[in-house]
């Protein structure tokens, strides 16, 4: 008797969250390294997609943080708020995530940086130095945001420490249209196209020509390398789209990140073309050492000033729409349809048990 009882109950759980997943018009993309690291600098040469409503992004993440209770939370973003393709938001998110029970206890710090030519009009160069004692933002080169450890950022270099990160790019839409812009649909297909990706070893001392990191690989996508990168197939709350393994494509030398109607993925336009060659190792991008102060000449005066302990500033989480939106990013994802297995972050299978925080795998 209680055997039955309880296929019913999964049954109509079934049910029910197939038809909160089915429900999504719109499939995404997220594209993830296989490895992770504790430091290091990480680079992409990219034209970004850009539409009221979408979110086009290259960020580091603690696979995971998801999960929320004790697990700690730890990220670095930049993202691209299709309402404004002009800028660029820099984000650290650290903390804890909600679960057993606990409230959403993390902690960002965003900014916001100008990009021209606009990001969905040319190719930039996008980076991020992660160290033990700074976090900085690069454009084309130059330092356009730095945060140093200990100077008024609430600890949130220290806490980046906690765990190592993988390298992520995804094309997305939130649900506030306070933080992204409204949604309308007939922007789609967007595209985000990656020309290249650099990733740096942290080698205090020991990088190349003078600095603290050491190229340790190149992806120019040629192909599509497998054992270096996964596609991400799962969904969470505050996402308009199912992230699909479908939307990720490479051709003629671009990896495309594509945001499609639900049925009409896939890529059949022609690849914009990068006018500008990849910029070789710089001798000094941010700092050839990792106790560099905050300050930094090698920023344009056209760009955002190097953050400083004044200029910090720490947004609890509860403060406002855009922090809101944050919160729900990458945290509980909606599951399952029939044939679809729970999975964690890094892909190992886990009980339906609290699957409320769990990411999830679509078999197809």
């Amino acid at each position: 008797m209680n055997i039955k009882k309880t296929a019913v109950k999964s049954a109509l759980v079934v049910a029910a969250l197939t038809a909160a997943v089915s429900a999504k018009q719109y499939s995404g993309a997220e594209l993830y390294t296989n490895d992770t690291w504790m430091y290091g600098k990480f680079e992409a040469r990219m034209q970004m997609a850009a539409g009221s409503g979408t979110v086009s992004s290259m960020f580091l993440y603690h696979n995971d943080s998801y999960l929320g209770g004790n697990e700690p939370w730890v990220e670095v973003d930049i993202e691209i708020l299709g309402k404004n393709p002009n800028s660029f938001q820099s984000n650290i998110i650290t903390g804890y995530g909600p679960g057993d029970g606990q409230p959403d206890r993390k902690v960002t710090s965003e900014k916001h940086h100008t990009i021209n030519p606009a990001s969905n009009q040319s190719f930039h160069t996008y980076g991020m130095e992660w160290t033990p004692d700074y976090v900085a933002w690069t454009l084309d080169g130059q330092v356009v945001r730095k945060t140093v450890k200990g100077q008024g950022d609430k600890n949130q270099v220290q806490d980046l420490g906690k765990k190592p990160q993988g390298l992520r790019f995804n094309l997305w839409s939130h649900e506030d249209a306070g933080w992204v812009g409204a949604w309308n649909d007939n922007i789609l297909p967007v595209y985000q196209f990656i020309n290249w990706v650099k990733v740096y070893e942290y080698k205090p001392g020991q990088g190349d020509n003078g600095t603290d990191f050491k190229l340790l690989w190149t992806d120019d996508f040629d192909t599509f390398d497998n054992r270096r990168w996964s596609k991400g197939d799962w969904t969470f709350d505050g996402n308009r789209v199912d992230i699909s393994p479908s939307n990720i494509f490479t051709k003629d030398g671009m990896a495309i990140i594509a945001l499609t109607k639900k049925g009409q993925e896939g890529f059949n336009g022609q690849v914009p073309k990068d006018n500008e060659q990849p910029p070789v190792v710089s001798s000094s991008s941010v700092a050839s050492s990792s106790s560099t102060p905050a300050s930094s000449s090698s920023a344009p005066a056209s760009s955002s000033s190097v953050a400083s302990s004044s200029s910090e500033q720490i947004i609890p989480p509860s403060s406002s729409s855009e922090t809101n939106a944050i919160r729900a990013i990458r945290t509980t994802p909606t599951v399952v349809k029939e044939h679809r297995n729970l999975v964690n972050a890094k892909g190992a299978k886990v009980t339906p048990n609290g699957h409320k925080r769990y990411r999830v795998n679509f078999e197809y």
